[in-house]
């Protein structure tokens, strides 16, 4: 596999607006500019519209969509971190470009994303002191609107720091927002909101729908969302931290999602990896799409209790098997003090563990021998590891279909992050190895340093031919177009924090998912199957809901003999990792229904809030005149149960669907002239996993 290289940077034109267009304008010059008032881009379709001109010599926008100015009058700027930079300036020309191509993801949703925008560069000049230069590059796309800035070479700059954005998201009124940070969903308005945590979904009003996120942030910082104090109605990025640049350098893009519908939201959010450079791994037929199956709830880190397991998912079409920490050991390398503190502390079972003292070096290119205490101020617990990964790796991929082996590694232990051991070494272990892919765990994210050494690692990753999941608090910006090996992300409050989620606000933070954190990107939820809280169908319709790489907990008892797991996992079977087209419906706050059609099939999987919802769900997405056949999974009343139906149906059907509270519903719709006769799972029985 070759790879474009580029050491610690993601690709060059990364942050920089100077990546190949389909076609360009020269410049207009100043006097005929200004003369013609504000500068306009529009979206393909004409629906989207952005103004942008001097008022009071500093540059302000506009943005309407389908008649709706949604943003008015918003500041545009920088403020360096040397001086203000927020003086007066001169429009000194323009620059007019469109892009009009389409590529395939490797994974996801869609097997082919158009990527057709129309872009306007605005060029201004500081009117006094060192009259610098800077561009403000404003892309319309038919999904919606990013803004980026960027600093042209010149005689007069050379290094400096961004210190702050000052792009104001003016909305003609205080709207409702949606976010996931304090699970503000739709109970406040923007002048109250919290912080964000990488997005904030807005109602606009006339049924449409925005959501503020960043995009290609390889080399620099996250943008977080907030309220402006003292500007009624205003949203303003907050960057997580300083961003240094040498010019010509850009800044990450500012993106609206637009939205008709709350719906079109998750439909349009591809515009985000549209923002991103395009794949640069230039064979990607390793990268297999599809689901995995963690060891967590199902097995002990013991190769015979693995290979049960690997046997399991062959069965059921899951193509990895992740273990997760303490494979290798403890998570980090343990300090003095913290060995003290265990010493002292320690509960009785470890007394006839001596072994424990070997297990926690912190090295993440050698298996663990016994007992691996979980950290050093746990009070109790840990995993016991008997694992010949070798033997394993080679008895997963012996398996038809083959079972792709994945380990956990703590960004704490990675030079680059601090620890003592380069990525380059860990992951060419695990290329000898033979293993299919890695989950990094608390990588410290957000700062431009660490965004820059996340891609370097993703980069890697690819560089040996593995996939790569990142756990806990990194958030996506678009990077899985650039390396498809990314295949998730967590960065939302999972499984993990169900615990800590109240009550009624569990289910509505499940429907609410798509259309707040899952905007940004791809994210790993994994699910524990079965949680008590939650019917069997909800559980399994976030597989077909969420965006990113399936991942799941537990399962193989529960789909053993005597485990209270049904017929449902015939949805687990089928599901693909790449479809062709998506459909999304929902009520806000009540339910979510995705669709996912791959060839002939279509694949629909909805799930209810905390309270019995019931809608009707017209089938009109499907090829008029063809019969289909629906195997479709529901709630059983009153139990977390599912049941099992069979109808024939068409593109006039119309299925009532009722969901239990936390409840959901499955479908999986077949062509009747080319349905498969029988699932993974009818091949394959019922297996029977005592371990």
């Amino acid at each position: 596999m070759k790879i474009k290289r580029r050491e610690f940077v993601l690709l060059a034109g990364s942050a920089i607006a100077g990546v190949p267009l389909a076609s360009r304008a020269s410049d207009k010059p100043a006097e005929s500019a200004a003369a013609q008032g504000p500068e306009t881009v529009h979206s393909p379709d004409g629906r989207i519209r952005v103004d942008i001109e001097l008022k009071g010599n500093q540059p302000c926008w506009n943005v309407t969509c389908a008649g709706n100015k949604f943003i008015e009058n918003g500041l545009l700027g920088i403020e360096l971190g040397s001086d203000d930079f927020t003086g007066s300036y001169t429009l000194t020309g323009t620059e007019r470009a469109t892009g009009n191509t389409a590529w395939k993801p490797v994974w996801g949703s869609l097997s082919e994303i158009k990527d057709h925008y129309n872009e306007l560069t605005v060029k201004l000049q500081e009117t006094a002191g060192r009259r610098r230069i800077f561009h403000v590059v404003l892309r319309a796309y038919n999904e919606g609107v990013a803004c980026r800035y960027h600093f042209p070479a010149q005689p007069n700059l050379g290094e400096f720091t961004i210190k702050k954005r000052l792009t104001e998201y003016r909305f003609r009124g205080n709207h409702t927002i949606y976010q996931s940070r304090n699970y503000e969903y739709g109970t406040v308005h923007i002048d109250d909101m919290s912080r964000s945590e990488g997005n904030v979904t807005v109602d606009v009003g006339h049924g449409n729908f925005v959501s503020l996120t960043d995009a290609d942030r390889a080399n620099f910082s996250m943008t977080n969302w907030t309220k402006k104090t003292g500007s009624s109605g205003t949203i303003v990025g907050v960057m997580h931290s300083p961003a240094a640049g040498t010019a010509p350098f850009g800044t990450s893009w500012e993106v609206i999602i637009i939205g008709e519908t709350a719906a079109s939201l998750y439909e349009n959010r591809h515009i985000v990896e549209n923002l991103n450079p395009p794949c640069a791994v230039a064979d990607t037929s390793w990268i297999r799409p599809g689901k995995a199956i963690c060891q967590v709830r199902n097995t002990r880190m013991v190769t015979q209790e693995l290979k049960k397991l690997a046997d399991f998912a062959s069965a059921h079409n899951i193509e990895y098997l992740e273990i997760d920490h303490s494979w290798s050991g403890a998570e980090t390398k343990w300090t003095p003090e913290e060995i003290q503190f265990f010493e002292a502390h320690k509960l009785p079972l470890w007394n006839d563990k001596p072994e424990w003292r070997n297990n926690i070096g912190g090295n993440p290119m050698a298996c663990a021998k016994g007992w691996v205490p979980f950290r050093p101020k746990a009070d109790s617990g840990g995993n016991f590891v008997d694992l010949d990964m070798p033997e394993l790796v080679a008895y997963a991929n012996s398996l038809n279909p083959k079972v792709g082996i994945c380990v956990y590694v703590r960004g704490a232990v990675l030079r680059e992050f601090g620890g003592e051991h380069a990525i380059e070494d860990v992951f060419a272990r695990y290329e000898k190895w033979g293993l299919a892919g890695v989950k990094a765990g608390f990588v410290p994210p957000s700062s431009q340093y660490n965004e820059r050494m996340i891609a370097y690692m993703v980069r890697k990753a690819a560089e040996h031919k593995l996939i790569i999941v990142i756990h806990d608090a990194y958030y996506p910006s678009g990077l899985a177009r650039t390396y498809p090996n990314l295949v998730n992300v967590e960065g939302v409050a999972g499984e993990e924090a169900e615990h800590s989620i109240e009550g009624k606000t569990k289910g509505l933070h499940d429907v609410m998912l798509p259309f707040t954190r899952g905007l940004m990107g791809p994210f790993d939820y994994t699910p524990e199957i079965y949680k008590k809280n939650k019917t069997h169908c909800h559980q399994m319709a976030m597989l077909g809901v969420y965006h990113g790489r399936v991942s799941i907990r537990g399962g193989m008892r529960q789909w053993s003999p005597g485990g209270e797991g049904g017929a449902e996992i015939e949805f687990l079977d089928k599901l693909p990792g790449l479809f062709d087209e998506m459909k999304v419906f929902t009520r806000l706050g009540e339910y979510v229904a995705v669709a996912r059609r791959k060839g002939n099939n279509w694949y629909v999987a909805s799930m209810s809030d905390s309270n019995p919802r019931s809608c009707n769900l017209p089938l009109d997405f499907l090829r008029p005149s063809v019969t289909y056949s629906a195997g479709i999974y529901s709630d059983v009343a009153g139990k977390t149960e599912a049941a099992h139906s069979r109808q024939t149906v068409s593109s006039t059907s119309v299925i009532p669907i009722t969901m239990e509270p936390n409840g959901g519903h499955l479908m999986i719709i077949e062509d009747s002239n080319h349905a498969s006769t029988n699932s993974a799972r009818q091949r394959a029985g019922r297996l029977d996993c005592n371990v």
